[in-house]
């Protein structure tokens, strides 16, 4: 049982002190034991030893330093008028004077502010000094309030309202339940009951309280019913939460004294990427997971997730001979690009939460390795992973491809019927590669099942739960799409809540280096210089894809092909004419004081039937710059032509 002094310097009002005793053991009862001590009783040189010191007087607090072995044990104790006092006070006529009597001038103001601070505004509370009884200062009043301080009040009032000792005040409570770590039930269902028994301006601390303690039973009684051990701790790896099974595992009933680092090797424990070796935890061998929690850029904690190895390879092996298995991780992600190393960087905290991702990019920018890298890194990285391309089934085989179907719901369907893949990757990701290819009529069964979680085969009518992880994958500008009335806003904005973008291999020419290693091998040494320059000029329009298919005509023929040298390198081929466009309006709008505008440009390209979004003219305006095309300046300056764009504009 923890212990706890309580300080005073006297013990002049008995009452009160008892009262406030029972106070605190009304709400820790059982799990505290309270103990009165009076400052002018003590001999010299004593020295107090407690779990936590209550100390009632701000004027005492520089004797108390010397008494406690640790200072930041001592709470300051507050004091709140008890809830049925406002019943009192309101009945009082309004405009009324009345003298708030205690037992100091010092605790009479500290209740007027509490009246006043909870919204008491009708009556004019005047803190009671009875220094300055003599001098009549209060012999107009004839109304007295006292919180059970009757005989203090001056005789010749005779209205007086005893509103009762003041109680102790939530935050005092709350402080000393998270200072002896006592957020147990019982404790929690007390101090519930104390809030609603005094009156305080601080309603929000209260909420607070109520709405977490509300969900933390649901996450707990949520995360006790998993079949993985769940440990919870902060930044320092000091536990803050473990469920049953993470208890059991570790041989212990109380969190406090989990050390996960004398379990787990130091150079596994701080690994950026998820290790496939087991730890050893009391002896038996468990799959390990860690993933950070993020409070804007800086990491405040992790939670890990211990499985047992035997049956988290079982699971793994299953997936695998399915065919349903993520090869990728961030580490195959070859980049030196800032662009590409900020994308990581946001994909791998993006693993760690498990809503759905949307990831944009051109053909050949490696959506689909993005998609398995994140799977890889996330919590269900041991369940399937299933690709689908939505642009290669017509609506009716793709339902039935993901939802499933019962036996004979059409013709050719098995006699046995047919799980979904959304069924088959339960507990896993599925990456639904060409979102933006579904039909209208497809996209409401969709966003059904994203609402719902659940999903009806072909040719069923039972609905069957399901738990995947949703990333989907285009080359298409949704946002447009949505506009253009061809896709739906509402599923857009499911599907939309953690968007990135892959960057086109053009925007990160750092990168070519990388990937050239590692797709030529020992033949990237034959690359002369003159070679380079001209990759590096390159538009690569299909991207990595491209580049790998270029890397494979080298190895076979020595040399590359020779269409990567004879094409204009100032625009993309099949979009030639939005670039020339571009090119064209800013020429023409280019004066010596200022250019253009994109909200400008935006309107005339659609008068002259190129129809382009913000996004896309910002990237179309950069490809410009970097080829030293324009310049780009803020405000009324806008985008102006160089004399290079303006020579790449007069040649025939």
């Amino acid at each position: 049982m923890k212990t706890a002094i309580i300080l005073y310097q006297n013990d002049k009002n008995q009452e009160v002190i008892d009262f406030l005793k029972k106070s605190f053991e009304e709400v820790f009862d059982q799990y505290i034991t309270f103990t009165n001590v009076f400052l002018n009783r003590l001999e010299p040189r004593t020295t107090l030893a407690a779990d936590a010191y209550l100390v009632w007087e701000s004027g005492i607090l520089q004797d108390v330093k010397d008494l406690v072995d640790d200072f930041s044990k001592v709470i300051m104790v507050t004091r709140s008028p008890a809830r049925e006092s406002l019943n009192m006070i309101s009945a009082i006529p309004a405009g009324t004077n009345v003298l708030l009597v205690n037992d100091s001038y010092e605790t009479a103001l500290d209740t007027v502010y509490a009246f006043y601070e909870i919204g008491v505004s009708h009556i004019n509370l005047i803190p009671y000094d009875s220094a300055l009884t003599h001098t009549g200062i209060y012999d107009q009043i004839t109304v007295a309030v006292t919180p059970s301080e009757p005989h203090l009040v001056p005789p010749h009032i005779k209205h007086v309202i005893d509103i009762g000792y003041r109680k102790v005040g939530f935050d005092t409570m709350f402080k000393l339940m998270q200072m002896l770590d006592l957020d147990v039930g019982i404790i929690n269902r007390n101090l519930q009951r104390h809030i609603h028994s005094v009156v305080e301006s601080n309603d929000g601390l209260q909420s607070n309280y109520i709405y977490g303690y509300l969900k933390s039973e649901m996450l707990s009684r949520v995360v006790d019913a998993s079949e993985n051990g769940m440990l919870l701790t902060d930044g320092a790896y000091r536990p803050v939460y473990a469920n049953r099974l993470a208890l059991k595992i570790f041989q212990t009933d109380n969190k406090n004294q989990i050390r996960i680092a004398d379990h787990i090797p130091p150079e596994v424990l701080d690994a950026r990427d998820h290790s496939e070796e087991p730890v050893e935890i009391c002896g038996e061998a468990y799959s390990y997971e860690k993933n950070p929690i993020r409070l804007m850029d800086d990491v405040v904690g992790y939670y890990f997730i211990l499985q047992d190895y035997a049956k988290a390879r079982a699971q793994s092996l299953s997936a695998r001979q399915a065919g349903f298995t993520a090869k990728y991780t961030f580490k195959d992600i070859l980049c030196r690009s800032p662009e590409m190393s900020q994308l990581i960087d946001t994909a791998r905290q993006i693993a760690a939460a498990d809503d759905t991702v949307m990831i944009y990019g051109e053909s050949g920018t490696g959506k689909e390795m993005l998609a398995q890298s994140i799977h890889n890194a996330s919590s269900r990285r041991k369940a399937p992973f299933i690709a689908i391309n939505c642009a290669a089934l017509p609506d009716s085989l793709l339902e039935s491809e993901l939802f499933g179907y019962d036996p004979g719901s059409f013709t050719g369907a098995s006699s046995r019927g047919r799980k979904g893949l959304f069924e088959l990757a339960m507990h896993g990701t599925v990456l639904l590669d060409e979102i933006g290819e579904i039909s209208p009529k497809f996209q409401a069964s969709f966003l059904r099942a994203l609402q719902e979680r659940q999903i009806i085969r072909v040719g069923g009518k039972e609905l069957i739960d399901i738990d995947v992880r949703f990333i989907t994958a285009t080359n298409r500008d949704l946002q447009q799409q949505v506009r253009d009335g061809a896709f739906r806003s509402d599923l857009f904005f499911r599907l939309n809540v953690f968007p990135l973008s892959i960057p086109p291999l053009r925007r990160r020419k750092e990168d070519i280096e990388a990937l050239l290693k590692n797709f030529l091998h020992e033949d990237y040494r034959s690359i002369t210089p003159g070679e380079f320059a001209l990759l590096d000029q390159y538009a690569w329009p299909g991207n990595v894809r491209e580049l790998e298919n270029v890397c494979t005509f080298y190895r076979t023929m020595h040399r590359f092909p020779d269409y990567l040298f004879s094409s204009p390198g100032a625009a993309l081929p099949g979009v030639e004419d939005v670039h020339t466009a571009v090119l064209r309006l800013i020429g023409e709008n280019t004066q010596l004081s200022h250019g253009i505008g994109r909200t400008n440009l935006i309107y005339q390209l659609r008068s002259r039937s190129h129809s382009i979004s913000d996004h896309q003219l910002r990237l179309i305006l950069e490809e410009l710059r970097q080829q030293g095309l324009i310049t780009v300046r803020p405000g009324r300056c806008g985008a102006q032509i160089t004399e290079q764009g303006a020579a790449l504009l007069r040649r025939p």
